[in-house]
């Protein structure tokens, strides 16, 4: 059976460009998962352990990209008050917790979609429409923040990175299986 942090671990998560922030949410978000995903793992051992955190990622992105959704319009309205009590820069100094563990949930999902080989064009739809989500308001969906497009390439990394962390255990596979 795989532990949830060894298999992030095998997919590349430690290259990902993560500040600190962003490494406590990760280790808060394993160190809640791992039990259901042990239960997962032991209620479908014919399963691939890959395989099944590709669905518990995907449900999980899921969720949070739902209330993420209902949500949206009062953060914006929230954000607004603070750009017109306390300027632009220092209103962009306030986050949202949600969309910090959406952003989170979200690297960890494309890393386990490029592991899992899951088609590029999807990832970068899902990558554009997490930016869209995050950085327009409903208004103005057309004129993203300049930081998305920050965000969508970091989340390409991490969907980069996991595919080259599949490809690499592809060929010690196959380089075991031609000296055995």
């Amino acid at each position: 059976m795989t532990d949830l942090k060894s298999l992030f671990f095998s997919l590349g998560i430690e290259k990902l460009d993560l500040s600190s922030e962003d490494q406590v949410l990760i280790n808060q978000f394993i160190s809640s998962f791992t039990p259901r995903f042990l239960d997962i793992c032991q209620q479908r051992p014919d399963r691939a352990p890959l395989d099944l955190l590709l669905g518990l990622m995907t449900q999980q992105h899921q969720l949070l990209s739902q209330q993420w959704h209902t949500q949206q319009q009062a953060y914006h309205q929230m954000q607004s008050v603070f750009e017109n009590t306390v300027g632009a820069d220092h209103a962009s100094k306030f986050q949202h917790q949600e969309s910090e563990q959406y952003t989170i949930v979200s690297l960890l999902w494309l890393l386990v979609q490029g592991a899992s080989q899951i088609d590029y064009s999807y990832a970068n739809e899902q990558a554009e429409t997490i930016c869209q989500q995050l950085f327009t308001t409903s208004a103005t969906m057309k004129n993203a923040d300049p930081q998305a497009e920050l965000l969508r390439q970091r989340l390409m990394q991490a969907y980069y990175l996991g595919k080259k962390s599949s490809q690499q255990s592809l060929v010690t596979k196959l380089k075991n299986w031609f000296t055995s």
